[in-house]
């Protein structure tokens, strides 16, 4: 769901705390807002033949602090509040790197208050075929030695990529398409 683009009544959108008024700019709110919903008592309906306008700016009316990846800074936030133990696959993608993310106290409680479900519950009830990678042997970048280092196993993005063949790149230790799990037999 788009975190802008939706219709939902006022009084339960407030119930459930609005925005997370710790998230800058853009970024992360679809999910968040998908999570609350559901795992607070809502759900999330597609109604066919209804529509949304969004229009774009030409330039972004937002100062971007530099130096803050604000992506991941409100993803960060995300997981930390409703992730519960599967953040722990998110922070491995990201190589561990959680940067400032700002205190989240008050929407953790804001969670409790609300009584909400856990993050297994959602997977459970709601996302069943979202593939959880588990416990691996081992995970991280395959570099190339031969290379001196520099060079890591990274495979294509996007679905027009799914049958192209893994290659070499330059290591650029974000994760992503670098990363890579070994699961035990």
């Amino acid at each position: 769901m788009a975190g802008g683009l939706f219709s939902i009544d006022r009084k339960f959108f407030e119930r459930l705390g609005t925005y997370d008024s710790g998230f800058d700019i853009w970024g992360g709110e679809n999910l968040e807002l998908s999570f609350k919903t559901w795992m607070c008592g809502g759900t999330l309906e597609i109604i066919p033949c209804s529509h949304v306008g969004h229009i774009f700016r030409k330039r972004s009316p937002y100062k971007w602090r530099s130096g803050v990846n604000v992506l991941k800074k409100n993803s960060v936030r995300l997981a930390e509040v409703w992730l519960d133990d599967y953040a722990k696959y998110y922070y491995q993608r990201i190589g561990q790197d959680k940067g400032d993310f700002g205190d989240v106290s008050s929407r953790k409680e804001l969670r409790r208050n609300l009584g909400c479900q856990n993050f297994k519950w959602y997977l459970d009830n709601v996302y069943p075929e979202l593939f959880i990678p588990g416990d691996s042997v081992a995970h991280g970048e395959i570099r190339n030695l031969g290379y001196g280092g520099r060079t890591c196993l990274d495979s294509p993005a996007g679905k027009r990529n799914l049958k192209k063949p893994v290659g070499l790149y330059p290591c650029h230790r974000q994760g992503g398409n670098q990363y890579w799990m070994l699961s035990k037999g």
